[in-house]
């Protein structure tokens, strides 16, 4: 249950699992305000990228829903987790 302290491109600090990556990704599911780490499997198709969930994760000024609140879901991707 290892952690890794990161920082994202944007500034914000975060803990994450001890798998984390430069080149993750972090994102909200929807209907979700936590954040978790994901990682591109490369076995994906230009249109339909295929991602492994590492872990859940904290990114400070992001953990009750902040980044969510007020965005359309229609706007979100669609990921399948592998």
């Amino acid at each position: 249950s290892g952690r890794r302290i990161f920082i994202t491109s944007q500034g914000n600090i975060g803990l994450s699992p001890e798998l984390t990556r430069v080149g993750n990704r972090i994102a909200i599911l929807l209907g979700g305000s936590t954040p978790f780490m994901l990682r591109d499997t490369g076995s994906g198709t230009v249109n339909e990228a295929r991602w492994n969930l590492l872990g859940d994760c904290y990114v400070h000024g992001c953990m009750v829903g902040e980044l969510v609140e007020g965005h359309q879901t229609e706007d979100w991707p669609i990921l399948v987790l592998e």
